[in-house]
C-alpha cells in the first residue's frame, strides 16, 4: 500500500532563498501525499519564498491533498500576512491565497 501521509518538510528562508530549484523538486515530489511544512525557527518569508509555497500548494490541490505551514514563528506569520497571504497558515485550508477570502 502506497504512503499517502503528507510529507514534512522544515521552512528556512535563507536555504530555500540560495537553492530554489531543490525546493521546487522537493515540493512537486510531495504534491501528490500533500505537504506539511514547520515554520516554527523560520524569519521571514520573502516574496520569493512566498510564491514557492503558493505554487506548492496549487500543486498538491490539483492533486487532491493540500499544503499547510504549521507553528509558524512570529516573523514568518507577519510576513504571510504582509504580503496578503495568512491563508497559507494553519486553519485556513478552503481560503483563496491569493485575496485571503473564505469562499461563500
Amino acid at each position: 500500500m502506497a504512503d499517502t501521509a503528507p510529507d514534512h518538510l522544515v521552512l528556512d528562508p535563507d536555504a530555500w532563498t540560495d537553492a530554489p530549484l531543490g525546493v521546487i523538486e522537493a515540493l512537486r515530489t510531495s504534491a501528490a501525499r500533500g505537504v506539511v511544512i514547520d515554520a516554527a525557527s523560520a524569519g521571514p518569508i520573502p516574496a520569493q519564498v512566498a510564491q514557492l509555497l503558493l505554487a506548492a500548494r496549487r500543486a498538491a490541490r490539483a492533486a487532491g491533498a493540500d499544503l499547510h505551514l504549521r507553528a509558524a514563528s512570529d516573523a514568518a506569520r507577519d510576513s504571510l500576512i504582509a504580503l496578503g497571504l495568512a491563508t497559507l497558515l494553519a486553519g485556513s485550508p478552503n481560503a483563496d491565497p491569493l485575496t485571503s477570502e473564505t469562499p461563500t
